[in-house]
């Protein structure tokens, strides 16, 4: 296995048009994600079949030639698992690259399960054991192991042939349209971000709260993503989820009282306190005709329980006939965004939401008989 490591422009120029004309790409990311909002990109990986590379994003280099062809319509990438590297991409380059093959979902359409690993794909396909030992080592060290760097390469050296054994099988099953739908979806979910009104849906236990206690959660769960963002830190850095509902159960009115909230750190309220206090009185200052209605869990309607059922059902049936895994179609969890989109929202929030999964693109065309009543 040869690759380069590039760390100057002219070595980046030289391998962009060596790849210039490439229709496949393998491609892959490494990245650190401690304390950051953000990840930290480490390295880029990149491989056509003759060229392998590893880009060192940590240099300073004009990226916009190598960008051209991950926008290419004309190049197909192939990921496994990219959800990350959807999100690594979407920050470093400010795009995400299309069209997109996922190796992993690829599987799990094949009958393969859900999620199986780089390491257990190509086991399974190459019949090569893979070392993952630097997996989780340090890839914002400069300089980077030889270790680390065969490790880096070997992602993307041995996806390519896999990719062309998956690809083949599905290929066969007339699938391909599907792989790189379910890609785009992936792309959509992870750009997505849910308005600042309704974030705070989205906090565990909120349901315990009452309608005024929602109106200063309404306010506390803004202001933290706004933070999170200017200071690129984790949201939990910021403030615990579940310090956020006890702030808002309990509406402190000074410092010293914020400090005796049950699991408050120290570190939350010397970094954010008179932050947390005016979004309090924000939300204290909110009429009760305003404040947002006690959230219901979907195990608090009655009927929940059969309509989950009935939706599987007709789902494994539809499975049966296309000879696609239940499983693709639905999880658990798509099922339940699908009824809490239906329950929990009225038209001009359901607006606001991205549309659920078994309401769009390759899903809706083979549900959309049995599922009419949920769109």
């Amino acid at each position: 296995m040869q690759y380069q490591v590039i760390t100057e422009q002219q070595q980046l120029d030289e391998f962009v048009a060596a790849i210039a004309d490439a229709k496949l790409l393998a491609l892959d990311t490494e990245f650190m994600r401690r304390r950051t909002l953000y990840p930290e990109v480490a390295l880029i990986q990149v491989y056509d079949g003759q060229s392998l590379a590893l880009i060192d994003p940590l240099v300073d280099l004009d990226f916009s030639s190598f960008w051209q062809i991950l926008k290419s319509d004309d190049t197909l990438k192939v990921l496994h698992s990219p959800s990350e590297d959807i999100e690594v991409f979407n920050n470093f380059a400010g795009f995400v690259p299309t069209p997109m093959f996922d190796t992993q979902f690829a599987l799990q359409l094949l009958g393969e399960g859900n999620c199986v690993g780089f390491a257990n794909m190509v086991k399974q396909i190459l019949e090569i054991d893979i070392d993952k030992s630097e997996s989780r080592t340090n890839w914002l060290q400069r300089p980077l192991t030889s270790k680390q760097l065969d490790y880096a390469a070997s992602d993307v050296f041995h996806l390519l042939p896999c990719f062309h054994e998956i690809y083949k099988q599905i290929s066969e099953k007339n699938l391909i349209n599907i792989v790189l739908e379910e890609s785009q979806l992936i792309i959509e979910k992870r750009s997505y971000e849910l308005p600042d009104e309704l974030l705070y849906q989205d906090i565990k236990n909120a349901w315990q709260l009452k309608p005024r206690d929602l109106a200063t959660l309404q306010v506390l769960a803004p202001w933290r993503r706004r933070k999170a963002k200017n200071k690129n830190l984790a949201l939990n850095f910021v403030l615990k989820e579940q310090n956020m509902v006890e702030i808002a159960k309990r509406r402190p009115t000074n410092l010293s009282s914020l400090r005796n909230v049950p699991g408050v750190e120290q570190m939350e309220v010397n970094r954010s306190g008179k932050e947390i206090l005016n979004a309090i009185e924000q939300g204290k200052s909110i009429d009760i005709e305003s404040c947002p209605e006690k959230l219901l869990r979907l195990i608090d309607y009655p009927q929940y329980k059969k309509a989950a059922k009935e939706i599987s059902n007709q789902i494994k049936k539809v499975a049966m006939e296309t000879d696609i895994p239940a499983d693709v179609f639905a999880s658990k969890k798509q099922i339940n965004q699908l009824i809490s989109w239906k329950w929990k929202h009225d038209d001009e929030t359901r607006k606001l939401l991205l549309k659920p999964d078994l309401l769009k693109s390759w899903r809706w065309e083979y549900l959309q008989d049995v599922l009419s009543e949920w769109q």
